[in-house]
């Protein structure tokens, strides 16, 4: 079954599941629309659909237990005196997006230019930001407030971030998710191995694309782009 994405405040698509899994930043939670869904409340993170699910690990059963079942409206009985209503299309059955203003965003990075870069470029789009310039820091201002997404780099003196993701997963922050940023070039090895913390769902390489670094945040965090 093919299937749609949301992406950049519409929707894209649709695409076989071999297709999406394909797709950057593509993981078993970003919202999809089955092609012939009618309402809203067909946008389901993508493990709940079996074939998807299959398609993001092979060697699964094709169901994962956390995910919510698909809840797809079946389409209204045609009427004997009026004909059926034209079925929505995705972009109006689209999911509702929270405003960037109830996110708050933690920025970990020592390199105060590439931290400015990222605050700002969050902001412009209305999301609330905190920054800390190791992962020390950032477990400091952790203990104050609770972000939705926290944005960190690998490389810092003090508390680095490998160390820093270490820390999330043994404490009550281990749900936020995490994008990665980084200006190194690392080994296949060592990028699987960050990929295998359950909250790392991003990588952003430096330099910085601002286009891309923001639409990876509406699309994370289900919000609607400016």
């Amino acid at each position: 079954m093919p299937y749609y994405l949301y992406e950049g405040g519409k929707a894209v698509g649709p695409f076989e599941p071999s297709e999406l899994v394909l797709r950057s930043g593509f993981h078993r939670d970003t919202l999809v629309f089955p092609a012939g869904a009618t309402t809203q409340d067909a946008w389901r993170p993508a493990a709940s659909f079996p074939d998807v699910a299959r398609a993001l690990d092979p060697d699964s059963s094709g169901i994962f237990l956390t995910a919510a079942p698909a809840r797809v409206a079946a389409p209204a009985p045609p009427s004997p005196s009026a004909a059926a209503p034209p079925a929505a299309s995705p972009e109006e059955a689209g999911p509702a997006l929270a405003a960037p203003g109830d996110k708050l965003i933690l920025v970990v990075d020592d390199d105060e230019t590439v931290r400015s870069f990222l605050e700002m470029s969050a902001s412009l789009q209305g999301f609330r930001v905190l920054t800390a310039v190791d992962g020390l820091d950032a477990g400091v201002q952790l203990e104050a407030q609770t972000p939705d997404l926290i944005i960190t780099d690998l490389m810092m003196p003090g508390q680095g971030g490998y160390e820093f993701l270490r820390s999330l997963q043994g404490s009550s922050n281990g749900r936020i998710p995490v994008f990665i940023v980084t200006g190194s070039a690392l080994d296949d090895s060592t990028i699987k191995m960050i990929r295998a913390e359950a909250n790392v769902v991003e990588f952003v390489s430096k330099p910085i694309k601002m286009a891309k670094f923001v639409s990876a945040l509406h699309k994370t965090l289900k919000t609607a782009p400016r």
